[in-house]
């Protein structure tokens, strides 16, 4: 207690601390707890680039050969591809590298994601999730602040754009105390009970909330009006920011995001009354050194008595081994997690890869009057996802509802537009992306859409203006570029496809900001 009221008196009056301390104050008080998260995945989540493996590959399909090296000035990735060759200094490894480590470039203002990971389990580089039937792998998947904030303590994102962000880009690097305990600061003025957040003591949905945020992906994340992914704070539901949805039908395939699913499916949780939660097991702060005899534990707190005679100590004491194995994950290229769904048996891999199909669900409801609007999005952005023109379709028909209520609503409008353009109707969609930009104006994405429903629509003058203000905006936004190079080639205008394609190699060969290094632990 001492200890806490003269870190907070410190934090009253201009610093005088080492660097070592200041970069995680609830060291002072909690040493333990600390120094057991240090180990943790979380704590590695995202780091600057340190000793690397060395190594190439060549991807067939795509004739694309990929080389990581080290050189004075820190990691550098190579692409090579008929003839072309571009290398990108390496800004960040994401990822503890338990499963895999992946790499972040900066080009500009710009975080982008490499198309490659290391795969430690497989002891070598391959291409990252998602670019396994690329044909055209590059350093083009735009970084935005929603995947950052999983995978980073605090994002730098600069508002009103994709995946642009300040210098450094991180206030904060790896995840640390204040994602599941809240924001210090009136702790450390008066170190009283209640001025920090215990996960264990809260309410069940916010309880949960606080792992949910990140470990529970489902279909769709459908902010509410008005709130940013980073709005949440631990202590609260998230529903009080976003509604996450998952597919009506349960499903059994496994995904890199979907622990807090598959444990919802196990006999354990259900008949647990709202008992069973991650914490149950998982102690961020303690990471044992024996984790089947830890976790055989965990489940004799429950299951002692007659189990504890039928599952003897010794070879038969792994109860993670038999019932919760690990398994491929269906997006996670070469990894494999822990299923946790705790099956009484093991099933056969091939049982458990089922269609991912059926209308989403709220996984808890957001306030009532968000209910209407929070589904019709989410099954937009599912049926997109998920490439389901029937969700797409029903989700159209619920906002022409929503919209009724929510008519400036510029979630609703972009979703709307995006609907329609998707039923082959670009006029319609391009007149409500004209709405979505007098709501919102100077947004190179929203110009982007307008730009596109324009072209569709045959009005290519429309089109050029807003696609060519949209690049304006972001020199980097490969996806709206490719538009406009139709538009300049149905115009005949290849000496503008030229003076595009001289800019978009100046934006991509502009030195990325030196950074400093991040200070000594």
């Amino acid at each position: 207690m001492r200890a806490c009221l003269l870190l907070g008196l410190l934090l009253l009056t201009p610093p005088i601390l080492s660097v070592s301390f200041a970069a995680n104050p609830c060291a002072a008080c909690h040493p333990a707890e600390a120094e057991g998260y240090s180990h943790s995945a979380m704590s590695r989540s995202l780091r600057r680039p340190g000793r690397e493996p060395e190594g190439s590959f060549e991807h067939t399909l795509s004739g694309t050969k990929f080389t990581v090296y080290s050189k004075q000035g820190g990691l550098w990735q190579r692409r090579e591809r008929e003839g072309e060759v571009s290398e990108y200094r390496v800004a960040y490894v994401i990822g503890s590298g338990n499963h895999a480590s992946g790499y972040l470039v900066r080009i500009g203002d710009h975080l982008f994601q490499s198309p490659i990971c290391y795969y430690p389990r497989l002891q070598r580089y391959d291409l990252a999730p998602g670019y396994e039937e690329n044909r055209a792998p590059d350093f083009v998947r735009a970084v935005t602040e929603e995947c950052l904030l999983c995978h980073s303590g605090k994002p730098l994102h600069i508002a009103g754009t994709l995946n642009e962000y300040q210098s450094p880009a991180f206030a904060q690097e790896a995840i640390s105390c204040q994602r599941c305990h809240g924001d210090p600061t009136k702790h450390l003025k008066m170190p009283l009970p209640g001025t920090m957040v215990n996960p264990a003591k809260l309410a069940r949905a916010a309880r949960n909330s606080v792992c949910e945020q990140c470990h529970l992906k489902g279909v769709a994340r459908i902010l509410n009006p008005g709130k940013k992914a980073e709005d949440f704070h631990p202590g609260e539901p998230l529903e009080q920011v976003f509604t996450i949805y998952t597919l009506a039908a349960p499903q059994k395939n496994l995904k890199v995001i979907s622990h807090a699913e598959q444990l919802a499916l196990s006999t354990c949780a259900r008949m647990s009354s709202g008992r069973l939660w991650c914490g149950t097991c998982h102690n961020p702060h303690d990471l044992t050194k024996h984790p089947p005899q830890y976790y055989r534990a965990r489940c004799m707190s429950c299951h002692a008595g007659i189990l504890s005679k039928s599952h003897p100590e010794g070879s038969a004491g792994n109860c993670v081994a038999c019932h919760m194995r690990k398994r491929d994950a269906r997006d996670g290229g070469h990894t494999v997690f822990t299923d946790h769904r705790i099956s009484r048996r093991p099933e056969p891999e091939e049982e458990r890869q089922i269609p991912e199909n059926g209308e989403p669900v709220a996984w808890r409801e957001p306030p009532a009057a968000l209910r209407g609007r929070n589904l019709a999005l989410a099954c937009v952005d599912a049926g997109f996802e998920n490439q389901s023109p029937a969700l797409v379709l029903r989700g159209y028909s619920l906002l022409t509802e929503v919209e009724k209520e929510f008519p400036d609503d510029p979630v609703v409008l972009t979703a709307l537009g995006k609907s329609l353009l998707a039923m082959k109707r670009p006029l319609e969609a391009a007149k409500l992306f004209e709405r979505v930009l007098q709501l919102g104006p100077d947004s190179a994405v929203n110009e982007g859409y307008t730009g596109t429903a324009w072209m569709q629509a045959g009005e290519m003058e429309k089109a050029t203006y807003h696609l060519e203000r949209a690049v304006t905006l972001d020199p980097l936004l490969f996806s709206t570029m490719e538009v406009l190079v139709q538009v300049y080639r149905q115009l005949g205008e290849l000496d503008k496809i030229s003076a595009l394609a001289e800019r978009l190699r100046q934006a991509l060969g502009s030195a990325a900001p030196q950074e400093a290094d991040p200070p000594e632990r």
